[in-house]
């Protein structure tokens, strides 16, 4: 495997150096290669590229499973004495390819790919440069490429804590000059972003676009397709996030914002059916989904999402997240499971049509079922809304949303049939389970609200189920004790990388003594 270690506050990778998707997807989407004077539309349809916000060998196979999956418990854990320990290498990979991206000599998308934040100071360059009139027309890109900057930061505060945010992409400033980025505080940076989405809903509710910038908009947007109406969706359902997550620090401001988004719902429309998710679909013929690879060998289905929850509650969606593993069948490995056990095999597996030979994987952004997980939530604790229709209709949308993967397969070998979406009967059968049926008292109901949002994340979305486990505390899953001292069961946040230490060492000690993987991110209060 390929590694690149760049300084994401003295080294930031220029954007102008990057040309490795240019063959791949030039016959499908616009040129995203990336220039100094590139226009706007280019540099918006390289934002999409980034290998951590698609599927990719990388990012599987280096980051999502051992590390998101594993402390989610959405694959199961190999056991070892340092199974809580995420490699150093790989999490520095991670943190990389938000700031800077990275580059090779072939054109290998599971490898190379533009940093999410050195490609958004890049619009910002070239933004500037225009003339009053060309921003007036060009703003659209900003605000669309604003909200993707939006949401990954919020990721790797997720993972991080406090990271440089504000100053942070110094190379690709007007000037090109190399600034030590200082560690914004992460509330803050929440506090920013939660604001700020709310002044672009206003910008796309009232945005009109002269044809030509429609058009181009249209191509150069690989996700939404120049659709304000979805990217306004978009913002607004991560804003509904953002704040629910920060609930239970500032639960007083979060309740007074939700409430008004929910109760205004033509100010604050949101993703409300799987025909609105938000996705960066792959193409057969240049940007494909690879991750056979990464799921070679031994990744198992986990004991207690398998057996625990799924085969004991005839979950709908068990056939297309599993296959039957050769000697066990349809069980998972157990938490406590031996070395000699895990690699013996025979335990089930991811399924084959919609996860191992899909070319046709999807980036799963944002989905409608979480969207209505995030409204259960907020009804049940402040009484308001529909918790239990919102709950209900969170599960139904998350087993269609599956099913759909399983039928839009494009397939790199081999032959299944399309798996048949389950009868609105079978569906109702599994929410009246009594695991799973919205009854019992209100902290009840929101554990069965956390664990169903958990079962829709799955592998897709391993880093936002790993992010609700540590705010919620739901699921409560069932960790073997590693015999490693301070690593006994999972990090709550991942150490910074040692290339912060070194190249920035004066910002790096404002923030060491919350380096510690046992140090709680802001919203992680209970």
């Amino acid at each position: 495997m390929k590694r690149l270690l760049i300084n994401t506050s003295l080294l930031i990778l220029l954007v102008a150096s990057f040309s490795a998707c240019k063959k791949q997807i030039a016959d499908d989407y616009a040129n995203p290669e990336l220039t100094t004077t590139g226009s706007m539309s280019k540099l918006l349809s390289g934002m999409f590229i980034n290998k951590r916000i698609r599927p990719s060998y990388w990012d599987y196979a280096t980051f999502i499973l051992p590390t998101t999956a594993t402390f989610s418990q959405t694959t199961a854990l190999s056991p070892s004495n340092k199974m809580y320990v995420p490699s150093l290498t790989y999490t520095e990979n991670r943190w990389v390819d938000f700031y800077a991206g990275s580059k090779s000599g072939d054109n290998d998308l599971n490898y190379v790919g533009p940093g999410i934040m050195a490609n958004f100071r890049e619009m910002q360059n070239t933004f500037s440069k225009l003339t009053p009139a060309q921003r007036a027309d060009q703003q659209v890109y900003m605000n669309c490429a604003k909200v993707i900057l939006f949401d990954q930061a919020s990721q790797m505060v997720d993972l991080w804590g406090d990271i440089p945010f504000g100053q942070a992409g110094a190379l690709n400033s007007a000037d090109r000059t190399p600034t030590a980025a200082a560690f914004d505080d992460a509330g803050a940076i929440y506090d920013t972003l939660i604001a700020g989405l709310n002044n672009l809903n206003t910008y796309f509710q009232s945005a009109q676009l002269a044809a030509e910038t429609q058009a181009s908009l249209t191509k150069a947007d690989i996700m939404l397709k120049g659709d304000l109406a979805a990217w306004r969706r978009y913002t607004n359902s991560l804003r509904l996030r953002l704040l629910m997550r920060t609930s239970f620090v500032k639960e007083a401001n979060a309740k007074s914002e939700v409430t008004n988004m929910l109760n205004n719902p033509a100010q604050y429309p949101l993703i409300s059916a799987n025909a609105q998710n938000v996705l960066i679909q792959m193409s057969p013929t240049a940007l494909k989904s690879d991750i056979l690879d990464a799921l070679t060998g031994s990744p198992f289905a986990p004991a207690f999402m398998l057996d625990t929850m799924m085969v004991a509650n005839s979950d709908p969606r068990t056939e297309v997240y599993w296959d039957k593993g050769k000697t066990m069948g349809m069980k998972g490995f157990p938490a406590n499971g031996t070395t000699s056990a895990y690699d013996g095999g025979g335990y089930a597996t991811y399924d084959s049509a919609t996860f191992f030979y899909n070319y046709n994987v999807p980036g799963v952004i944002f989905t409608a079922s979480e969207v209505s997980f995030l409204k259960a939530e907020a009804g049940e604790r402040w009484n308001t809304g529909t918790p239990q229709a919102d709950y209900e209709n969170g599960i139904t949308q998350s087993v269609g949303f599956y099913y759909g993967l399983n039928q839009s397969v494009i397939l790199r070998s081999g032959s299944w049939p399309a798996l048949p979406t389950p009868s609105g009967t079978d569906i109702s059968n599994f929410i009246a389970k009594p695991a799973i049926a919205y009854t019992g008292t209100t902290q009840q109901k929101l554990a069965k609200i956390w664990t169903q949002k958990w079962m829709n994340f799955f592998i897709l979305q391993a880093g936002e189920a790993w992010t609700e486990i540590r705010r919620t505390g739901y699921p409560v899953l069932p960790f073997a004790t590693a015999p490693t001292s301070g690593a006994a069961t999972p990090p709550q946040r991942l150490l910074y990388p040692s290339t912060e230490q070194v190249y920035n060492p004066n910002n790096y000690a404002k923030v060491a003594a919350k380096d510690k993987s046992d140090i709680k991110i802001f919203w992680n209060v209970r």
